[in-house]
This record gives structure tokens, C-alpha cells and sequence, in this order.
């Protein structure tokens, strides 16, 4: 608790330093430590990536030179992901030198695979929130989109996560296959004492040396948004472990960022300044990891120095002004947006803290 509470005076220090000077610090970082994985699902794109970008991951110790600027920079919250950041032998040195040595809240996102033998064996110390992927109630269905036998270890995790004290928030991808089973996910999520998000499948496209890769037929996976939003109104009111929120909610519904006329007026997307995503290779790139305007390699900029520079201060002052950023409705996007203002940071966080779901 007194970690949470340091940690809450460093982020309302970086937001009024976001918000009255020019200095620039986002409020949580995420590294991709690779882009290996070893499930197929039916939306990702990451299948469709040659293996030899996939093969250009950075080395331990250059992570770590990661994670020591994202803590001298004053970042909060640091998590890593992939691909399936288990495949990485050193994650669990990873996770120890951010959370123990660095002392920041500490987080992973998985689709569970290797887990279990990650928790039984001790090996995530200073981890405190693993963000898991569930996206049906039953095995068969959640196996065959993941293209992988993951579910009855998600379940393991869970219950082994909940005896270490880490957090679990279930993310569910939600489509038109699993629309109407959410109320069963939500009370799976409730009996195993975890949060759970829930965000409408998105049509990704990665863009690496100029290449656009996507997952084939992800638009007949993607359910009807107004049918989206009136399941999760719905369901924020029965479960109390829905952290979904309903600014999300509003924005995804009204047509995301973007747009001239604006699509909506609840909020412009801030993920240039709010959130730090850096790739497999270390590479960074502005306003947003799917459309790269300029990139930086990590490994020879500061953080610091990045993020105040001439350039990219340019592209975080027009927010979703950007052609390509019409209708987009990315989570990543979103979540890191509703840092900036205060009414969507008690909504979003505060709130679900209080709640217990953070």
C-alpha cells in the first residue's frame, strides 16, 4: 500500500507537469521483449511477421538499460509483453530487476501458456499484475482461437496467482463469436477473484521498415459496436470486477479518435504523451506503435531526451489530428488517453482501485 500511494505522488507529479509546462513524462511504459509466440489467433498479426524481424529481439542487459531509464525518467508503471513474453528465459530476471531493483509497479501480459511452471517454481518476484487472456468460458471455444491448449492453464494461473498476491485482470477479446457468453465470463472472472476488461476486436496492422502486416478476415470477427456497448453498460452494473469504463465506452461507440468533424467530444487521444511503447528491437516510435511517423532507437536516445525533442512535441500537440487516425478505437490507445484528464483518471483508475480491481 505505502509503494501505491509513492507511486500516486510521482503520477500527479508527472500529470501537472504534463499539463502546465512543456516537459513531457508518460505515465506508463510497456517493452515488447519479443515478438515470438507460440499461439495462432485468429485476429493477431503477429503470425504474419517474417521470422526474421521476429529474430532481432534486444539482449538482456539492453532491456535492462530500458528499465533503468524508464524509472530515472519518473515513469510509474512499466509491463511487458510480446508476442508471449514467457518465451523469454530472462523474464523472470526482467521482471525482478523492474520490480525489486527499480522498485516500479511491475506488470505482464500472457496468454498463460507457461505460467503455471513460472509460478510454481517462484519465478516472478516483483510482479504485481499479470493481464491474461480468456475469451471464452469453456475450453474448446477458447482454445480453437487461440490456435493453442491454453485454457485449463489460464485457470491454474489464476489460482496461483491469487495465492502470491498478484493480481489477475482477464482480457477478453470481444467478438461476434463470444458477444453473448460475456455475462459467463464476467462470473468466471468474479468466482476467481479477478478484474476483467473487455474491448471489441480490432483489425491491427503492425507496420515494421515500411511492411504492413494484418491478420486475414479479422472484419468477420468484430462485433456490432452498439450491441458492444450496451453488453458492457450492462455489465458494469452487475459486476463490480468490470473495469471497462464508460468513457471507453463512449468513445469506441461514437467512432473512436479521429475525425473532421470530431467523432466524438469526450476526449482527443493523448497515447503520444501518456504512453511509452518500445519494440522488440528498441525501437520507439511516434504518435502510436501501429502508425510510425518517426522512430528512435532507445538504445542510443535517452527517454528523457526523446520525448522532449522538437519533433515529437509537434506530433503530441495534434493528438488524433492524423489522417490514419480516423475511427480508431485501439485499447492501448484509449486506456493510456484517460490518464490525462481528471475525470477519466477517477473513473478508470481511482475508482476500480477503490473496487479492489487494481
Amino acid at each position: 500500500m505505502i509503494k501505491i500511494k509513492n507511486k500516486f505522488l510521482i503520477y500527479f507529479r508527472n500529470f501537472l507537469l504534463n499539463t502546465f509546462t512543456e516537459r513531457k513524462i508518460p505515465y506508463s511504459a510497456q517493452i515488447e521483449i519479443t515478438l515470438r509466440c507460440n499461439a495462432n489467433c485468429r485476429f493477431c498479426c503477429i503470425p504474419m511477421i517474417p521470422e526474421e524481424l521476429k529474430q532481432k529481439e534486444m539482449t538482456t542487459n539492453q532491456i535492462k538499460y530500458i528499465i533503468d531509464q524508464v524509472a530515472e525518467f519518473g515513469i510509474v508503471s512499466l509491463s511487458f509483453t510480446g508476442g508471449e513474453p514467457t518465451l523469454r528465459e530472462d523474464l523472470p530476471e526482467l521482471i525482478k530487476y523492474a520490480g525489486i531493483n527499480k522498485n516500479l509497479i511491475t506488470g505482464l501480459a500472457t496468454n498463460g501458456y507457461h505460467l503455471p511452471n513460472l509460478l510454481k517454481n517462484n519465478l516472478l518476484k516483483g510482479l504485481h499484475y499479470i493481464l491474461l487472456s480468456l475469451d471464452f468460458p469453456f475450453a474448446k471455444q477458447h482454445d480453437k482461437i487461440r490456435g493453442i491448449s491454453v485454457f485449463d492453464k489460464v485457470l491454474e494461473s489464476i489460482k496461483l496467482a491469487n495465492k502470491k498476491n498478484i493480481k489477475v485482470i482477464i482480457s477478453t477479446n470481444v467478438m461476434r463469436s463470444n458477444i453473448k457468453l460475456l455475462p459467463n465470463i464476467c462470473n468466471l472472472a468474479e468466482n476467481f477473484n479477478c478484474a476483467i476488461e473487455m474491448y471489441p476486436c480490432e483489425n491491427i496492422i503492425r507496420t515494421y521498415n515500411g511492411n504492413k502486416f494484418q491478420a486475414e478476415n479479422v472484419n468477420e470477427l468484430i462485433p456490432n459496436l452498439h450491441l458492444w456497448a450496451s453488453f458492457i453498460t450492462f455489465l458494469q452494473k452487475k459486476y463490480k470486477n468490470v473495469i471497462t469504463d464508460k468513457y471507453s465506452i463512449k468513445i469506441i461507440e461514437g467512432g473512436g479518435f479521429g475525425g473532421d468533424p470530431k467523432k466524438q467530444d469526450i476526449m482527443r487521444c493523448h497515447v503520444a504523451e501518456a504512453y511509452l511503447f518500445v519494440r522488440h528491437d528498441g525501437t520507439i516510435s511516434f504518435p502510436c506503435k501501429i502508425h510510425p511517423i518517426i522512430n528512435f532507437n532507445a538504445l542510443t536516445n535517452s527517454l528523457e531526451s526523446i520525448f522532449n525533442s522538437k519533433e515529437v512535441k509537434m506530433i503530441m500537440n495534434r493528438h488524433d489530428g492524423f489522417k490514419f487516425c480516423e475511427g480508431c478505437r485501439l485499447g492501448c490507445a484509449i486506456s493510456s488517453s484517460l490518464t490525462a484528464k481528471w475525470p477519466t483518471i477517477f473513473e478508470k483508475y481511482i475508482r476500480n482501485f477503490l473496487r479492489g480491481n487494481l
